[in-house]
């Protein structure tokens, strides 16, 4: 499992995913969707963590949105240290901070929400990992707080990718899958000439980890039934869904 996380890092320290990550603040900015969900569900003036949070496209925009009680974290230093320079240029007070969802460095209780967006925690290795990012977000959640995720759609649900999938478990039945995947629907794809590591899920598998994780489901929905996304959102991601939970 080391070994793929720090293929994860690796791809979002590389030159070609900030650059891509920085631009994405004002090119793509906040989706319609995420504002919606956000405002639907989290006060202006509750405290926020955004884990995930890149260069700060989400952090930034829900900061512009009012949302100014927020901190931005990241796995990769490179995209951290971008984030940093570009609210000191704009002369916005957020703070930014290198972390690993696996081991979370503020005490419990601290955030009234929590945000992980753009299928973030879906880049963590295997389900027990990602069960333990959970159980990390709620420890540093209060009671009755929030957090909000995104996933791509049940990987078995999706008719255009049928047939990649029935290949998928016919090189998974006779052992032939690259060995650097831990767990059936691990994926490494090529984007941006890096080589990306992710886990498509099934929504039962989403909801295992959440169940495990001893938080409750609020609501989940597809990006697509929350409203129509512009052109340059629908082109930078295929639909994803989104998952609101909260903590006892």
């Amino acid at each position: 499992m080391k070994e793929q996380l720090e293929h994860v890092k690796a791809t979002y320290n590389h030159h070609n995913a900030v650059k891509k990550y920085v631009s994405d603040i004002d090119k793509i900015g906040l989706w319609e969707s995420e504002r919606i969900i956000f405002e639907k569900y989290i006060a202006k003036n509750s405290s926020i963590i955004d884990i995930g949070c890149g260069a700060g496209r989400t952090t930034f925009g829900l900061y512009e949105l009012g949302y100014t009680n927020i901190v931005g974290m990241d796995l990769s230093e490179n995209l951290i240290d971008n984030a940093i320079a570009i609210a000191k240029e704009r002369g916005i007070l957020i703070d930014f901070e290198k972390g690993n969802a696996l081991q979370l460095k503020w005490q419990n209780c601290s955030f009234d929400n929590a945000f992980f967006s753009f299928n973030g925690i879906m880049h963590i290795p295997l389900i027990r990992n990602r069960i333990k990012a959970m159980n990390e977000i709620k420890r540093i959640l209060k009671p009755k707080g929030r957090f909000i995720f995104t996933t791509h759609e049940d990987r078995d649900s999706v008719a255009a990718f049928k047939e990649f999938w029935l290949d998928y478990k016919k090189t998974w039945d006779e052992g032939k899958q690259d060995k650097r995947l831990l767990e059936y629907g691990d994926s490494i794809f090529i984007k941006d000439d890096l080589e990306h590591y992710i886990h498509f899920a099934t929504k039962e598998e989403i909801m295992q980890t959440i169940t495990e994780a001893g938080l409750n489901l609020t609501e989940t929905m597809l990006r697509s039934e929350i409203c129509d996304e512009n052109e340059r959102i629908n082109a930078y991601s295929v639909d994803c869904r989104f998952w609101v939970v909260e903590k006892n």
